[in-house]
């Protein structure tokens, strides 16, 4: 009998102990108070549904959804971040008269930290009944779009990504840049299997320290997965004089006959990503690491690990379609968004690439999300769009929840898309019109 009160004791006091730990793992926030927050900068830029900051070129970028008047419009930074008044300068994008009935729009927009480049990867309507597109009908497309951002009018640099290695009629899909700016992380590759079937593939295209794609000769062996040595940047000027000699060179290889192709890597996953959107999108903590949204949930890449190259994490409950994945650039913790649903949050750790321990979940009741979070790292919170408002997350040093947040409404009823700027420690968010 001493024996067993003394293993009950022991248990109760493992228990008592334990319950706060195991309390924070799901956290729920009944009411968040609104806050004006001057850090967050807001643009009228309406049907806004991606954006990104240029700090190289003071410059926002804004793609809109489809069917929208412009394409992309980009805003004017002056020396402290604030919008420049007057008309932002916009783009249509390209493409072949063999798509002109079908209309084509941005998927995700990029800019390159040390150079005044922007990335556009475009895509268009998808067809009905999920037919395939004709390959010949898209040969011309290029999904991949370049834009020098160091003058007053942009300027298409490059246009590139076309071909049967990129599916054409996709609505999403990621689009990241590493780190070290070697990688651009691309959405909807395929390419056929062992069985000539059509797959499709997640991957990256490699950079060059002028900011453009790197080219090789057709019949170049295939690209590895182990990391790039950086080569040492670029200055603007000698970038400029790099793109120059490119695109010359990739002419001259096409005059005679032996066109340069894309280095890029691809990877079939089709028990991950059977089918387009492939990925939702691309969180890369390093070059061997890299963390992305699938139907079901978070996926692990473990570039090194040849046993367990992949790892699925099946978010509950299962909203098919809705995950939206970041990673916290110094802390081993990635955030899942669960969009358009009850404003639910995961935060998961992981150890070097792989999945760790339970997820914790923040639920916050007046929240509806509908963008992918934002770490920032200068206030140490996680923003994210939601409906209405922006809603900032508390993170404690280890990059976990804590049980407080703030939000600020904004005059757009589906904040799709937030930018970041580090250098001007500014949140920007794009609203439908003024108050």
């Amino acid at each position: 009998m001493p024996s067993l009160k003394l293993a009950v004791l022991v248990l109760f006091w493992l228990g008592s102990a334990a319950s706060p730990a195991f309390a924070q793992r799901d956290l729920r926030l009944r009411t968040v108070p609104e806050t004006p927050l001057p850090f967050v900068t807001t643009v009228v830029a309406p049907a806004a549904r991606h954006v990104a900051v240029s700090d190289v070129a003071g410059v926002l970028a804004v793609g809109h959804r489809p069917k929208s008047p412009a394409h992309v419009s980009l805003f004017r930074l002056d020396a402290q971040g604030q919008i420049v008044p007057g008309d932002p300068v916009t783009i249509t994008l390209p493409k072949p008269a063999t798509l002109s009935a079908r209309p084509n729009f941005v998927l995700g927009l990029l800019c390159h930290p040390r150079l005044p480049l922007l990335y556009i990867w475009q895509d268009v309507e998808p067809l009905p009944n999920d037919i395939v597109t004709d390959p010949a009908v898209s040969a011309e497309f290029d999904h991949l779009l370049i834009y020098g951002l160091d003058e007053p009018q942009p300027k298409l640099i490059m246009a590139t990504a076309r071909g049967a290695d990129f599916s054409c009629g996709a609505l999403a899909g990621g689009f990241a840049l590493n780190g070290a700016m070697t990688r651009l992380y691309v959405p909807n590759m395929q390419q056929l299997d062992r069985t000539k079937k059509l797959v499709t593939t997640i991957g990256w295209l490699v950079l060059d320290p002028d900011g453009l794609p790197a080219f090789a000769p057709l019949n170049s062996p295939p690209e590895d997965v182990k990391p790039i040595a950086p080569l040492p940047p670029l200055d603007p000027a000698a970038a400029n004089a790099a793109r120059t000699a490119k695109l010359a060179a990739i002419e001259q290889a096409k005059g005679a006959g032996q066109p340069l192709v894309l280095r890029k890597y691809m990877e079939a996953t089709t028990y991950s990503f059977a089918s387009t959107p492939a990925p939702y999108s691309y969180a890369p903590f390093n070059d061997d690491a890299v963390f992305l949204a699938g139907h079901s949930g978070p996926v692990s890449w473990v570039l090194s690990d040849r046993l367990g190259r992949y790892c699925y994490f099946y978010i509950q409950p299962y909203v098919a379609y809705r995950y939206r994945v970041a990673a916290h650039p110094t802390t081993p913790s990635i955030y899942v968004a669960t969009l358009i649903y009850d404003g639910r949050i995961n935060r998961m750790e992981h150890s070097d690439g792989q999945f760790t321990l339970t997820p914790q979940t923040l639920s916050v009741d007046p929240m509806v999300y509908y963008s992918t979070p934002v770490v920032m790292e200068k206030t140490n919170q996680l923003a994210i769009g939601a409906n209405g408002r922006v809603c900032l997350i508390d993170l404690d040093a280890d990059g976990k929840f804590k049980p407080s947040a703030v939000q600020m409404t904004v005059n757009n009823p589906t904040v799709e898309a937030l930018a970041w700027s580090p250098k001007f420690g500014k949140l920007y968010v794009p609203v439908e019109k003024m108050p």
